[in-house]
Protein backbone atom coordinates (compact mmCIF):
# COMPACT_ATOMS: atom_id res chain seq x y z
CA UNK A 1 0.00 0.00 0.00
CA UNK A 2 2.84 2.33 0.89
CA UNK A 3 4.45 1.42 -2.39
CA UNK A 4 1.29 2.35 -4.30
CA UNK A 5 1.06 5.61 -2.37
CA UNK A 6 4.69 6.42 -3.23
CA UNK A 7 4.08 5.68 -6.90
CA UNK A 8 1.00 7.93 -6.98
CA UNK A 9 2.87 10.79 -5.33
CA UNK A 10 5.77 10.38 -7.72
CA UNK A 11 3.40 10.26 -10.69
CA UNK A 12 1.74 13.47 -9.58
CA UNK A 13 5.11 15.21 -9.32
CA UNK A 14 6.13 14.02 -12.77
CA UNK A 15 2.82 15.09 -14.31
CA UNK A 16 2.97 18.48 -12.64
CA UNK A 17 6.37 19.07 -14.20
CA UNK A 18 4.84 18.70 -17.66
CA UNK A 19 1.88 20.96 -16.93
CA UNK A 20 2.97 24.43 -17.93
CA UNK A 21 2.80 27.18 -17.27
CA UNK A 22 1.39 28.05 -13.86
CA UNK A 23 -0.28 24.71 -13.14
CA UNK A 24 -2.16 24.40 -16.39
CA UNK A 25 -2.97 28.04 -17.16
CA UNK A 26 -3.40 28.81 -20.86
CA UNK A 27 -1.27 31.33 -22.71
CA UNK A 28 -2.11 33.66 -25.59
CA UNK A 29 0.32 35.39 -27.94
CA UNK A 30 3.57 36.59 -26.39
CA UNK A 31 3.71 40.38 -26.73
CA UNK A 32 6.71 41.26 -24.55
CA UNK A 33 10.01 39.62 -23.72
CA UNK A 34 12.96 41.30 -22.06
CA UNK A 35 15.96 40.61 -19.86
CA UNK A 36 16.83 43.75 -17.93
CA UNK A 37 18.68 44.79 -14.77
CA UNK A 38 16.54 46.73 -12.29
CA UNK A 39 17.14 48.31 -8.91
CA UNK A 40 14.94 48.82 -5.86
CA UNK A 41 12.07 51.28 -6.57
CA UNK A 42 12.42 50.85 -10.35
CA UNK A 43 9.26 50.53 -12.42
CA UNK A 44 8.97 48.39 -15.55
CA UNK A 45 6.44 49.56 -18.14
CA UNK A 46 4.90 46.58 -19.96
CA UNK A 47 2.28 46.28 -22.69
CA UNK A 48 -1.49 46.88 -22.53
CA UNK A 49 -1.14 49.27 -19.60
CA UNK A 50 0.57 46.82 -17.22
CA UNK A 51 3.56 47.84 -15.13
CA UNK A 52 5.66 46.32 -12.35
CA UNK A 53 7.30 48.07 -9.38
CA UNK A 54 10.35 46.60 -7.66
CA UNK A 55 9.78 46.95 -3.91
CA UNK A 56 12.87 45.12 -2.63
CA UNK A 57 15.66 42.74 -3.72
CA UNK A 58 17.48 40.01 -1.80
CA UNK A 59 21.16 40.77 -2.36
CA UNK A 60 22.20 37.13 -1.88
CA UNK A 61 19.95 35.25 -4.27
CA UNK A 62 18.10 37.92 -6.30
CA UNK A 63 14.65 37.09 -4.94
CA UNK A 64 12.50 40.13 -5.74
CA UNK A 65 9.42 41.60 -4.09
CA UNK A 66 7.17 42.96 -6.86
CA UNK A 67 3.88 44.81 -7.20
CA UNK A 68 1.75 44.67 -10.35
CA UNK A 69 -0.30 47.58 -11.70
CA UNK A 70 -2.80 48.08 -14.51
CA UNK A 71 -3.18 51.64 -15.79
CA UNK A 72 -1.70 52.87 -12.52
CA UNK A 73 -4.02 50.84 -10.27
CA UNK A 74 -2.49 48.16 -8.08
CA UNK A 75 -3.64 44.59 -8.72
CA UNK A 76 -4.12 42.20 -5.82
CA UNK A 77 -2.13 39.16 -6.88
CA UNK A 78 -1.70 35.75 -5.24
CA UNK A 79 2.07 36.07 -5.59
CA UNK A 80 4.35 38.90 -4.54
CA UNK A 81 7.80 37.42 -4.99
CA UNK A 82 9.89 36.35 -7.96
CA UNK A 83 12.40 33.56 -7.33
CA UNK A 84 14.60 31.57 -9.68
CA UNK A 85 12.75 28.35 -8.98
CA UNK A 86 9.37 30.03 -8.42
CA UNK A 87 8.71 32.92 -10.85
CA UNK A 88 6.26 35.71 -10.15
CA UNK A 89 3.15 34.89 -12.19
CA UNK A 90 -0.07 36.79 -12.75
CA UNK A 91 -2.96 34.61 -13.87
CA UNK A 92 -6.28 36.07 -15.00
CA UNK A 93 -9.46 34.01 -14.92
CA UNK A 94 -11.75 34.58 -17.90
CA UNK A 95 -15.39 33.55 -17.73
CA UNK A 96 -16.88 32.23 -20.95
CA UNK A 97 -20.61 32.92 -20.63
CA UNK A 98 -22.80 30.40 -22.41
CA UNK A 99 -26.52 31.09 -22.53
CA UNK A 100 -27.35 27.46 -23.28
CA UNK A 101 -25.57 26.07 -20.24
CA UNK A 102 -26.29 26.83 -16.61
CA UNK A 103 -22.65 26.85 -15.53
CA UNK A 104 -20.28 29.31 -17.17
CA UNK A 105 -16.89 27.94 -18.14
CA UNK A 106 -13.85 29.56 -16.56
CA UNK A 107 -10.35 29.51 -18.06
CA UNK A 108 -7.11 30.63 -16.41
CA UNK A 109 -4.71 32.58 -18.62
CA UNK A 110 -1.11 33.38 -17.75
CA UNK A 111 -0.54 37.09 -18.43
CA UNK A 112 2.83 37.87 -16.85
CA UNK A 113 5.76 35.76 -15.68
CA UNK A 114 8.90 37.31 -14.13
CA UNK A 115 12.01 35.29 -13.25
CA UNK A 116 15.24 36.52 -11.59
CA UNK A 117 18.39 35.58 -13.53
CA UNK A 118 21.36 37.24 -11.86
CA UNK A 119 21.94 39.51 -8.85
CA UNK A 120 24.56 42.24 -8.41
CA UNK A 121 25.38 43.46 -4.91
CA UNK A 122 26.83 46.96 -5.40
CA UNK A 123 24.54 48.67 -6.03
CA UNK A 124 21.91 45.99 -5.43
CA UNK A 125 20.27 45.10 -8.73
CA UNK A 126 18.81 42.02 -10.32
CA UNK A 127 18.39 40.92 -13.92
CA UNK A 128 14.77 39.96 -14.52
CA UNK A 129 13.42 37.90 -17.39
CA UNK A 130 9.98 39.29 -18.18
CA UNK A 131 7.47 37.38 -20.30
CA UNK A 132 4.08 38.90 -21.08
CA UNK A 133 1.21 37.32 -22.97
CA UNK A 134 -1.81 38.98 -24.57
CA UNK A 135 -4.67 39.81 -22.24
CA UNK A 136 -7.73 39.26 -24.42
CA UNK A 137 -9.90 41.11 -21.91
CA UNK A 138 -8.11 44.33 -22.83
CA UNK A 139 -7.97 46.27 -26.09
CA UNK A 140 -5.50 44.72 -28.55
CA UNK A 141 -6.33 46.64 -31.73
CA UNK A 142 -2.73 47.86 -32.07
CA UNK A 143 -1.43 44.34 -32.78
CA UNK A 144 -1.24 43.64 -36.52
CA UNK A 145 0.47 40.22 -36.30
CA UNK A 146 -0.29 37.87 -33.41
CA UNK A 147 1.33 34.53 -32.58
CA UNK A 148 2.10 33.41 -36.12
CA UNK A 149 4.60 30.86 -37.44
CA UNK A 150 6.83 32.02 -40.28
CA UNK A 151 9.87 30.82 -42.21
CA UNK A 152 12.74 32.74 -43.78
CA UNK A 153 14.90 31.44 -46.60
CA UNK A 154 18.50 32.62 -46.21
CA UNK A 155 19.00 35.48 -48.66
CA UNK A 156 15.27 36.16 -49.15
CA UNK A 157 13.72 38.86 -46.94
CA UNK A 158 10.48 38.18 -45.09
CA UNK A 159 7.96 40.99 -45.58
CA UNK A 160 6.18 42.08 -42.41
CA UNK A 161 3.70 44.90 -41.81
CA UNK A 162 4.29 48.67 -42.10
CA UNK A 163 7.29 48.45 -44.45
CA UNK A 164 9.26 46.21 -42.06
CA UNK A 165 11.30 43.28 -43.39
CA UNK A 166 13.24 40.57 -41.56
CA UNK A 167 16.36 38.93 -43.03
CA UNK A 168 18.39 35.92 -41.90
CA UNK A 169 22.09 35.36 -42.54
CA UNK A 170 25.13 33.56 -41.13
CA UNK A 171 23.29 30.35 -40.26
CA UNK A 172 25.40 27.72 -38.50
CA UNK A 173 24.70 24.70 -36.31
CA UNK A 174 23.32 26.69 -33.37
CA UNK A 175 22.72 30.31 -34.34
CA UNK A 176 21.61 32.75 -37.02
CA UNK A 177 21.85 36.52 -37.48
CA UNK A 178 18.50 38.31 -37.80
CA UNK A 179 18.21 41.84 -39.20
CA UNK A 180 15.02 43.89 -38.91
CA UNK A 181 14.70 46.88 -41.28
CA UNK A 182 12.13 49.56 -42.06
CA UNK A 183 12.06 51.55 -45.30
CA UNK A 184 15.45 50.03 -46.14
CA UNK A 185 17.09 51.21 -42.91
CA UNK A 186 18.41 48.48 -40.52
CA UNK A 187 17.00 49.09 -37.03
CA UNK A 188 17.98 45.90 -35.16
CA UNK A 189 20.57 43.21 -35.86
CA UNK A 190 21.35 40.37 -33.47
CA UNK A 191 22.79 36.87 -33.47
CA UNK A 192 20.34 34.53 -31.75
CA UNK A 193 20.74 30.96 -30.60
CA UNK A 194 18.16 28.29 -31.29
CA UNK A 195 15.33 28.77 -28.80
CA UNK A 196 16.13 32.48 -28.19
CA UNK A 197 13.71 35.37 -28.59
CA UNK A 198 14.45 38.15 -31.08
CA UNK A 199 12.76 41.41 -30.05
CA UNK A 200 12.75 45.03 -31.13
CA UNK A 201 11.51 47.80 -28.82
CA UNK A 202 11.45 51.59 -28.98
CA UNK A 203 11.13 54.20 -26.25
CA UNK A 204 8.18 56.57 -26.50
CA UNK A 205 7.73 59.27 -23.85
CA UNK A 206 10.03 57.33 -21.54
CA UNK A 207 8.09 54.08 -21.98
CA UNK A 208 9.64 51.03 -23.67
CA UNK A 209 7.24 49.49 -26.20
CA UNK A 210 7.79 46.13 -27.91
CA UNK A 211 7.23 46.49 -31.65
CA UNK A 212 8.34 43.04 -32.87
CA UNK A 213 8.94 39.68 -31.25
CA UNK A 214 9.80 36.21 -32.60
CA UNK A 215 11.34 32.97 -31.36
CA UNK A 216 14.07 31.18 -33.37
CA UNK A 217 12.59 27.69 -33.21
CA UNK A 218 14.41 25.53 -35.77
CA UNK A 219 16.18 25.45 -39.14
CA UNK A 220 16.62 23.24 -42.19
CA UNK A 221 19.64 22.92 -44.48
CA UNK A 222 19.00 21.17 -47.79
CA UNK A 223 20.78 20.71 -51.06
CA UNK A 224 19.36 23.92 -52.55
CA UNK A 225 18.17 25.96 -49.60
CA UNK A 226 18.70 27.06 -46.00
CA UNK A 227 15.55 27.95 -44.09
CA UNK A 228 14.92 29.04 -40.51
CA UNK A 229 11.57 28.68 -38.73
CA UNK A 230 10.13 31.26 -36.35
CA UNK A 231 7.38 30.84 -33.78
CA UNK A 232 5.42 33.29 -31.63
CA UNK A 233 5.79 36.03 -34.24
CA UNK A 234 3.91 39.17 -33.19
CA UNK A 235 4.09 42.78 -34.37
CA UNK A 236 2.59 45.89 -32.85
CA UNK A 237 1.63 48.94 -34.92
CA UNK A 238 4.45 51.43 -34.81
CA UNK A 239 4.06 54.66 -32.87
CA UNK A 240 5.15 57.44 -35.21
CA UNK A 241 6.62 60.55 -33.66
CA UNK A 242 6.66 63.36 -36.22
CA UNK A 243 9.94 65.21 -36.45
CA UNK A 244 9.96 68.88 -35.53
CA UNK A 245 11.81 70.84 -38.22
CA UNK A 246 12.17 74.51 -39.19
CA UNK A 247 13.05 75.53 -42.78
CA UNK A 248 14.09 79.04 -43.87
CA UNK A 249 15.03 80.36 -47.30
CA UNK A 250 16.68 83.73 -47.94
CA UNK A 251 18.79 85.40 -50.59
CA UNK A 252 22.55 85.60 -50.24
CA UNK A 253 22.52 89.41 -50.76
CA UNK A 254 19.00 90.44 -49.77
CA UNK A 255 15.70 89.09 -48.46
CA UNK A 256 14.26 89.04 -51.98
CA UNK A 257 15.50 86.19 -54.18
CA UNK A 258 15.81 86.81 -57.92
CA UNK A 259 16.47 84.44 -60.79
CA UNK A 260 20.18 83.75 -61.02
CA UNK A 261 20.86 84.73 -57.40
CA UNK A 262 22.17 82.37 -54.72
CA UNK A 263 19.60 81.19 -52.15
CA UNK A 264 20.52 80.00 -48.64
CA UNK A 265 18.33 77.09 -47.50
CA UNK A 266 18.64 76.42 -43.76
CA UNK A 267 16.95 73.85 -41.52
CA UNK A 268 16.94 72.92 -37.84
CA UNK A 269 15.84 69.55 -36.36
CA UNK A 270 14.57 69.57 -32.76
CA UNK A 271 14.14 65.80 -32.30
CA UNK A 272 16.85 63.67 -30.68
CA UNK A 273 16.00 60.49 -32.57
CA UNK A 274 16.82 61.65 -36.13
CA UNK A 275 19.65 59.75 -37.80
CA UNK A 276 19.52 61.08 -41.38
CA UNK A 277 18.18 64.07 -43.33
CA UNK A 278 17.65 64.55 -47.08
CA UNK A 279 16.77 67.91 -48.67
CA UNK A 280 15.30 68.26 -52.17
CA UNK A 281 14.73 71.43 -54.20
CA UNK A 282 12.12 70.96 -56.91
CA UNK A 283 12.75 67.21 -56.81
CA UNK A 284 16.55 67.43 -57.00
CA UNK A 285 18.59 66.43 -53.92
CA UNK A 286 20.69 69.36 -52.69
CA UNK A 287 21.74 68.14 -49.22
CA UNK A 288 22.18 64.84 -47.36
CA UNK A 289 23.47 64.48 -43.79
CA UNK A 290 23.83 61.78 -41.15
CA UNK A 291 24.45 62.17 -37.44
CA UNK A 292 22.14 65.16 -37.00
CA UNK A 293 22.57 67.16 -33.78
CA UNK A 294 19.44 68.37 -32.01
CA UNK A 295 18.92 72.12 -32.31
CA UNK A 296 21.80 72.66 -34.74
CA UNK A 297 21.08 74.69 -37.89
CA UNK A 298 22.44 73.32 -41.17
CA UNK A 299 22.61 75.31 -44.42
CA UNK A 300 23.18 74.72 -48.10
CA UNK A 301 23.63 77.38 -50.82
CA UNK A 302 22.08 76.91 -54.26
CA UNK A 303 21.83 79.08 -57.35
CA UNK A 304 18.23 79.74 -58.40
CA UNK A 305 17.11 79.40 -62.00
CA UNK A 306 13.68 80.35 -63.24
CA UNK A 307 11.38 82.89 -61.68
CA UNK A 308 8.29 81.45 -60.04
CA UNK A 309 7.30 79.32 -57.05
CA UNK A 310 9.75 76.64 -55.90
CA UNK A 311 9.48 73.96 -53.20
CA UNK A 312 11.92 72.59 -50.63
CA UNK A 313 11.17 69.08 -49.28
CA UNK A 314 13.00 67.86 -46.15
CA UNK A 315 12.79 64.17 -45.22
CA UNK A 316 13.93 63.21 -41.71
CA UNK A 317 14.64 59.54 -40.97
CA UNK A 318 14.37 58.35 -37.36
CA UNK A 319 16.52 55.60 -35.88
CA UNK A 320 13.62 53.15 -36.31
CA UNK A 321 13.35 53.89 -40.06
CA UNK A 322 10.25 56.07 -39.72
CA UNK A 323 10.23 58.95 -42.20
CA UNK A 324 8.75 62.42 -41.68
CA UNK A 325 8.40 64.98 -44.47
CA UNK A 326 8.40 68.77 -44.22
CA UNK A 327 7.83 71.18 -47.12
CA UNK A 328 8.26 74.93 -47.65
CA UNK A 329 7.50 76.93 -50.78
CA UNK A 330 9.23 80.18 -51.76
CA UNK A 331 9.07 82.61 -54.66
CA UNK A 332 11.91 83.57 -57.00
CA UNK A 333 11.41 86.96 -58.63
CA UNK A 334 12.49 87.86 -62.15
CA UNK A 335 15.99 89.30 -62.62
CA UNK A 336 16.43 93.09 -62.53
CA UNK A 337 17.08 93.29 -66.29
CA UNK A 338 14.04 91.20 -67.15
CA UNK A 339 11.84 93.14 -64.77
CA UNK A 340 13.03 96.48 -66.11
CA UNK A 341 12.49 95.41 -69.71
CA UNK A 342 9.00 94.22 -68.87
CA UNK A 343 8.23 97.44 -67.08
CA UNK A 344 9.50 99.51 -70.02
CA UNK A 345 7.38 97.57 -72.47
CA UNK A 346 4.34 98.04 -70.26
CA UNK A 347 4.91 101.79 -69.93
CA UNK A 348 5.54 102.18 -73.65
CA UNK A 349 2.34 100.34 -74.40
CA UNK A 350 0.43 102.59 -72.04
CA UNK A 351 2.02 105.65 -73.66
CA UNK A 352 0.97 104.48 -77.08
CA UNK A 353 -2.58 103.98 -75.89
CA UNK A 354 -2.62 107.47 -74.40
CA UNK A 355 -1.52 108.88 -77.76
CA UNK A 356 -4.26 106.98 -79.52
CA UNK A 357 -6.85 108.36 -77.12
CA UNK A 358 -5.61 111.91 -77.65
CA UNK A 359 -5.70 111.55 -81.42
CA UNK A 360 -9.24 110.26 -81.30
CA UNK A 361 -11.33 107.37 -82.44
CA UNK A 362 -10.67 107.94 -86.15
CA UNK A 363 -8.98 104.77 -87.39
CA UNK A 364 -7.68 106.48 -90.49
CA UNK A 365 -6.01 109.23 -88.47
CA UNK A 366 -4.50 106.70 -86.09
CA UNK A 367 -3.13 104.71 -88.96
CA UNK A 368 -1.45 107.74 -90.42
CA UNK A 369 0.20 108.56 -87.09
CA UNK A 370 1.53 105.04 -86.66
CA UNK A 371 2.95 105.17 -90.18
CA UNK A 372 4.99 108.30 -89.46
CA UNK A 373 8.76 107.65 -90.00
CA UNK A 374 9.80 108.74 -86.49
CA UNK A 375 7.04 107.04 -84.49
CA UNK A 376 8.74 103.65 -84.07
CA UNK A 377 12.07 105.34 -83.25
CA UNK A 378 10.32 107.44 -80.63
CA UNK A 379 8.82 104.37 -78.92
CA UNK A 380 12.20 102.62 -78.90
CA UNK A 381 13.85 105.65 -77.32
CA UNK A 382 11.14 105.76 -74.64
CA UNK A 383 11.62 102.06 -73.78
CA UNK A 384 15.43 102.37 -73.58
CA UNK A 385 15.15 105.40 -71.35
CA UNK A 386 12.71 103.68 -69.01
CA UNK A 387 14.95 100.63 -68.74
CA UNK A 388 17.91 102.83 -67.83
CA UNK A 389 15.90 104.81 -65.26
CA UNK A 390 14.55 101.61 -63.68
CA UNK A 391 18.00 100.05 -63.32
CA UNK A 392 19.43 103.26 -61.84
CA UNK A 393 16.57 103.46 -59.36
CA UNK A 394 17.18 99.86 -58.20
CA UNK A 395 20.88 100.48 -57.74
CA UNK A 396 19.99 103.28 -55.34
Amino acid sequence: MRYIHFVLVGLCIVLSAFVSPAYGAEVNAMIHYSEKFVEIKDELALEQGYSVKVIDINSENGDSWLELYLNGNKIDTDAYFAKKNAPFEYIRTVTDEDDEEEDDEETDYLIIRITPIEVVEEPISVELKVEQFLDTELDAAEYIILDETKSIRIGTPLELEEEHILEASGLDDTSVTLTLSKNGYPIKEEEVEKGDMFTYSKTVDGKVITIFIAKFDDFFVGADSEVIFLEQVSQRANIIIESDATITIEGADSAKIRAGDFAIISYTIENEDISEVKVLLDGEQIDHRSGISTGTTYSTVNKTSNAGIHEVVLTAVASDGTMSTHTKAFTVEASIASEAAGLAAEVASEAALDMVEKIGEDNETVGKVLELPGFGLMLSAIMIGLVFMSMQARKK
